[in-house]
């Protein structure tokens, strides 16, 4: 009895050892066996909030599992990005990041809890929505050539954004400072609003996303100049060129929308999650729903993404300096 009690003994430990190394790897291999949220920083009806949700139903397919939408607006997207940074590394909590969350806000604000490199698992880049330059129509600008030389002779004119910080204004400071123009910055609670202002004749120049312009350029109250990106011309406005088209080469200053999770995400459970997202995102519908959006499909890697991240962050830093946006 006591021999087969020493027996059972070690039978039940060697078997304990064996699920001990096998537990971990089980758990990968069956990710994900319950919901998974995506956290959105900012509020919903936005246009992360969409793309959120429009991913959200063929991610959910992929996966086998529900993925819940959850919204953690305020603090200029530096609360849900927050949360995202500090929840469990294990795949079941991801965040749907920007230009906004990832490369200006931490360079814009003091005091930060996270780092947008060290504490986030870039899963990939979504795509790039590039910002367009405006101006009301009665002005005699047709070209950047144009606009160039008519905000010469008139110092102090002024352009409108959806806010301090946004991907639009640091492309306006960077265009005012490469050409010399003393554009005169006027920060909006919205981006809607300065298209409005543009519209009436109240500020001559508006750079927006292209989504958000595309109504009032097809009522022709606005006339876009260039699409100020880095990705060529957009299929939403074909006939209107591309700022590196000539002007500005090198410009790379543009609105990224991205899928992150915490720091320190399984490699099995990275890999099966970007697969997904991928597989998702090439659905033909909502490959179609971004490109209507004005989203240009990248889907990089991890491993590409964090290099385009590292590499534009001290872009984005000069910028930021220069701009003199600052939010304590």
């Amino acid at each position: 009895m006591v021999q087969l009690s020493r027996r059972l003994v070690a039978t039940l430990t060697a078997l304990g050892g064996l699920l001990a190394l096998t537990g971990p790897s089980r758990a990968q291999d069956t990710y994900p066996s319950r919901p998974v949220r995506i956290i959105v920083s900012f509020a919903p009806g936005g246009g992360a909030d969409i793309m959120a949700r429009l991913l959200a139903v063929p991610l959910a397919r992929e996966l086998g599992q529900p993925v819940v939408v959850e919204n953690r607006a305020g603090g200029g997207g530096v609360i849900g990005t927050e949360a995202c940074a500090r929840a469990p590394a294990d795949g079941y909590t991801l965040c749907f990041g920007s230009t906004t969350t990832h490369s200006i806000v931490p360079h814009l604000q003091q005091g930060l809890t996270w780092d947008a490199i060290r504490d986030f698992t870039h899963i990939t880049n979504l795509g790039f929505q590039p910002n367009v330059l405006a101006v009301n129509p009665s002005l005699p600008i047709r070209t950047m050539p144009e606009l160039i030389e008519w905000a010469r002779h008139n110092r102090g004119a002024a352009y409108g954004t959806s806010g301090v910080g946004t991907s639009n204004h640091l492309a306006g400071e960077y265009l005012s400072r490469q050409f010399d123009l003393g554009l005169n910055h006027v920060a909006y609670r919205g981006g809607n609003l300065a298209q409005q202002d543009a519209a009436a004749g109240q500020i001559p120049i508006v750079i927006d996303q292209i989504t958000a312009m595309l109504p009032l350029i097809q009522a022709g109250r606005l006339r876009p100049i260039v699409v100020a990106g880095s990705r060529g011309r957009s299929a939403l406005l074909p006939d209107v060129p591309n700022i590196t088209e000539g002007t500005l080469p090198d410009f790379r200053v543009e609105s990224y929308q991205a899928l992150f999770a915490p720091a320190g995400l399984p490699p099995a459970v990275l890999a099966r999650l970007h697969d997904a997202v991928v597989k998702a995102v090439n659905n033909s519908d909502v490959r179609q729903r971004f490109i209507e959006m004005g989203t240009e499909p990248v889907l990089n890697t991890p491993a590409e993404f964090t290099a385009y991240l590292r590499e534009t962050s001290p872009m984005y830093q000069r910028l930021v300096e220069i701009s003199g946006a600052r939010v304590n």
